[in-house]
């Protein structure tokens, strides 16, 4: 029989319940019988008792990650199929509602380059200046429940936009360990590290780079959506890539005019 340890609290309550037992064999191998001896011992009984506490009440997540990475998969492997038997061929954009009929940021995947004019109609999209699939972004269930739950609100500021994104991320969904926004000029860089979802990550890249520039996952959306809506210009797709050696997710956009 395995016995394995789980859950959030798991790891920490073995520390403590480890820490109480040092603690108890430092009073008992010393002999002494004083206050300091007394106070030690105390504290590993209260260890003792705070890991075991601790312990009982730990419980493995209740998704694995494995299994939810790979929920988007194949959706997004097919957008990526009909795109190309449609001759599409250019980097997904985030287009702000300003510059479309939607009430929405959309998402653009263009035929060629797409240079920030106007865009009139939806889905199939065609015309002297751009031609494409217009569609609402993957993330846009997500988006509007995190802003009906948490009274969210898009900042016009990078500085702010950067710390609403990790804080979605980081704090709020909890799929990634850690964020880093970066600014230079129109290019934005984020970097993930410990993405919960990189296994579907790699999955796709495996497929076809290409499918994380021409149909990006919800997470990549949701950078993009809130970087346009925030903004009021379209995002492109430039770069998406899990680093297979360091287990990072690399996202590079470009803000257009």
């Amino acid at each position: 029989m395995s016995f394995t340890i789980s859950g959030r609290y798991g790891p920490g309550s073995i520390v403590l319940i480890i820490t109480a037992g040092i603690c108890a064999g430092i009073v008992s191998l010393s002999g002494r019988q004083d206050l300091i001896s007394a106070a030690l011992l105390v504290s590993s009984v209260i260890l003792f008792l705070t890991g075991v506490l601790l312990l009982t009440f730990s419980r493995p997540d209740s998704i694995d990650d494995r299994f939810v990475s790979l929920l988007q998969v194949q959706g997004t492997m097919n957008t990526c199929t009909v795109a190309a038997e449609l001759g599409l061929s250019g980097l997904s954009c985030f287009i702000p509602k300003s510059r479309t009929k939607a009430p929405y940021v959309m998402h653009l995947i263009p035929v060629g380059d797409y240079s920030g004019e106007l865009i009139d109609g939806s889905v199939f999209i065609s015309g002297e200046e751009c031609s494409g699939l217009l569609l609402p972004p993957v993330c846009l269930p997500l988006l509007h429940e995190l802003k009906r739950s948490f009274q969210l609100t898009i900042p016009d500021s990078k500085e702010e936009l950067s710390i609403l994104i990790k804080e979605i991320v980081v704090d709020v969904l909890e799929v990634a360990g850690d964020l880093e926004v970066s600014w230079s000029g129109n290019g934005v860089h984020i970097r993930m590290d410990g993405f919960r979802l990189y296994r579907g990550c790699r999955q796709v890249s495996e497929e076809s780079p290409a499918c994380c520039t021409l149909s990006p996952c919800v997470i990549c959306s949701l950078f993009a959506t809130c970087i346009s809506e925030g903004l009021e210009r379209p995002v492109q797709v430039d770069r998406c890539v899990p680093e297979k050696s360091t287990g990072m997710v690399d996202i590079i956009y470009t803000v257009l005019s």
